[in-house]
């Protein structure tokens, strides 16, 4: 009963979608308020609608009702509830089901909360957003349908993917579905103000938090699905340049581009064009992922089973560029940038570099991702590119574009004088070459290596300095005492960039570790020790336990380093009851500094036990890096452009 609510809701969605589009298109085009009025609450319907339908979907995993085809597939009856929760978008239809979800409820927000503030533009953000809404709701009802029916019932379901009963995982699909859906926000926008013929710059400040959430959630989504990998997957690392992997990077490099692009036209009127490329392309390439994920195209250990929705999203990543694109046409005057160009060492000048590294990346992404699909859909040969191929090419360009993002922060607008570039580069340039020069000579470091951890000093030197500098001006501006708070609080921001730019200082320095990685595999029987660097494994013996719904066959170690006892670790295989093979439980010893890893690759008949063990220096810093991003991302929230608190009190 609870499902067929849930089905007749998602229909109700779809046709109240459809309404919407049609009394908002009506309202438009009729000039009636009544209209848009009528489209704006069928939205608000439409967000309940999709809100019962995933609440039905919930009820029926959690009472394991196998008549339903996708809960028998990804459910099963010792499933515990957590996971039984989480189990709704751990499949196809579910994930759309969230994202639908998440992009109705977006759209509601707008309706209530934008509506008079931005009444000449809304009607036509509300139908964007309403276009794409409508595509998915016709997926949910037919092609990728949660509520199709399995008769006759099984007794038991399926299960749910071992791989996905992971705490990462439960947090990582909602964190990559709120990313790509919050870049839907300021797309329409763009789209919505050429469509009504606005040429101000309303639509940026308007949609600035948007694009900010957006950005920092499929960044938390990125991080937390590459400890996902190195914890679960047991191969020692958290980025494989995996098809999926790279559905989720390559909106985050042209999103990333848009939010220091976006800089230059609130500040200086320029970009005006780039900037709604960069968002066309964020929005398709969030799409791209969702087709590479779900279609089953390409195979990869994330990916979904194969389905028959991969036309259907090609046909619709087709529309978008042809109906976004024709509005840029039919717009051609609206992009044009002031008189006067800029000077090469200006701020706008290296936006505008970081842009195209920031593209060239992502292009490197899509090629070495979509080739090998292209190779055998049209000429029926199996091609594989592999992690040589994305390393040779993103990394060079990674070099750069840190490079950069230090040279960025000391450059002024318009121009910058030798004298300032001296003051603000001088001191950090030479010393950057000395620790470059001397890795290699001295320290014979991998080229690659000094080079990155060279520019990761330099970007860190120059952004921790004009962090202190804001400080510094802040006293000088208001020499009287103020609260703690009060100090800490100023030049939001400012800090907040330069707070978010020294998270990826920390993440590259993270990256670096890669280079002193250790790795070696070897069986060991009872009470026989091997020593590794300077760490001491000693195998104890074996034990069985029950962790939830699985049967953990564990081997017991005891760690040491120089002699002193660290811990006891216990890598293990677990059984399932619904699938067959076996699971890898990794154990980890983690320190600042270096993680000591080990993974179970079999327990042998004769009580050996055969394992994978890897030393991962610095690999904490990349996860370290994510209390930068939330702090820095939180100081940018809190400012608010002086231009939209006029619009708020207009």
């Amino acid at each position: 009963m609870i499902i067929d609510i849930g089905y007749y809701a998602m229909l109700a969605a779809f046709l109240l979608t459809g309404y919407a589009i049609f009394a908002g298109l009506s309202g438009i085009y009729k000039n009636s308020a009544n209209l848009i009025d009528s489209a704006y609450r069928a939205h608000l319907a439409t967000f309940i609608m999709v809100l019962l339908s995933y609440f039905s979907l919930s009820i029926g995993f959690l009472t394991s009702d196998f008549t339903v085809k996708f809960i028998a597939n990804n459910s099963s009856t010792d499933l515990p509830i957590f996971y039984k929760l989480t189990a709704v978008w751990g499949g196809l239809e579910g994930s759309l089901l969230l994202w639908q979800l998440l992009l109705s409820g977006f759209t509601a927000a707008l309706v209530l909360f934008y509506k008079k503030q931005h009444k000449e533009i809304m009607p036509f953000v509300v139908t964007v957003l309403s276009l794409t809404s409508l595509f998915l709701l016709f997926m949910l009802i037919g092609w990728s349908s949660p509520f199709a029916k399995m008769l006759p019932a099984p007794g038991e379901g399926r299960g749910l993917n071992p791989l996905l009963q992971n705490p990462g995982m439960v947090f990582h699909p909602p964190s990559l579905y709120l990313g790509y859906v919050g870049f839907n926000i300021p797309f329409a926008f763009a789209m919505g103000s050429l469509w009504a013929g606005r040429q101000s710059d309303e639509w940026i400040l308007a949609t600035r938090r948007w694009t900010l959430v957006s950005w920092f959630f499929l960044t938390l989504g990125m991080i937390l699905g590459g400890h996902w990998a190195y914890v679960e997957l047991g191969w020692g690392g958290y980025w494989a340049w995996d098809p999926v992997e790279n559905a989720s990077l390559m909106p985050w490099l042209t999103g990333t581009a848009y939010l220091h692009s976006v800089i230059v036209q609130e500040k200086r009127n320029r970009l005006k064009l780039w900037n709604v490329l960069l968002l066309i392309t964020t929005f398709t390439l969030s799409i791209l992922g969702t087709f590479i994920t779900r279609s089953g195209v390409l195979n990869s250990v994330h990916a979904f089973s194969k389905s028959n929705i991969g036309p259907a999203f090609l046909v619709f990543i087709a529309l978008i560029l042809v109906l976004s694109f024709l509005l840029l046409y039919l717009r051609p005057g609206y992009f044009k940038d002031p008189e006067g160009k800029a000077s090469i060492m200006s701020k706008e000048s290296s936006f505008l570099l970081n842009n195209v590294l920031f593209l060239g990346m992502a292009f490197t992404v899509l090629y070495g991702t979509v080739f090998p699909l292209l190779a055998e859909g049209l000429f029926d040969k199996k091609l594989s590119i592999q992690a040589p191929f994305f390393n040779s090419i993103i990394l060079p360009l990674g070099v750069l574009l840190i490079f950069m993002m230090g040279i960025t922060q000391v450059l002024g607008w318009k121009t910058t004088t030798n004298k300032m570039l001296q003051k603000n580069l001088a001191i950090p340039s030479l010393t950057t070459l000395a620790l470059v020069v001397g890795s290699m000579v001295a320290l014979a470091w991998d080229w690659q290596l000094s080079f990155l951890a060279g520019m990761a000093f330099f970007a860190g030197w120059v952004v921790l300095s004009e962090l202190i500098k804001s400080i510094r001006a802040q006293r000088l501006h208001n020499p009287k005492p103020t609260g703690f708070w009060v100090k800490v609080w100023q030049d939001k921001r400012k800090r907040g960039g330069l707070i978010i730019h020294l998270g990826v200082v920390v993440m590259v320095l993270g990256f670096c570790g890669n280079f002193f990685g250790y790795e070696d595999a070897f069986t060991l029987y009872p009470n026989q020790s091997k020593q590794i660097r300077d760490y001491q494994l000693t195998y104890k013996g074996s034990s069985e336990r029950q962790v939830l719904n699985a049967r953990h066959l564990a081997v017991d170690l005891e760690l040491k380093k120089k002699g002193v006892y660290k811990a006891e670790l216990r890598p293990a295989k677990a059984f399932y009851p619904t699938r067959p093979e076996p699971m890898t439980e990794v154990a980890i010893y983690s320190t600042l500094i270096s993680d000591f890893y080990v993974s179970l690759a079999s327990y042998n008949d004769d009580g050996s036990a055969t394992l994978n063990v890897y030393i991962n220096p610095m690999v904490n810093f990349v996860w370290a890096s994510l209390a930068f991003y939330i702090i820095g991302t939180f100081y940018a929230l809190a400012y608010r452009p002086t231009q939209l608190k006029k619009q708020e009190k207009a």
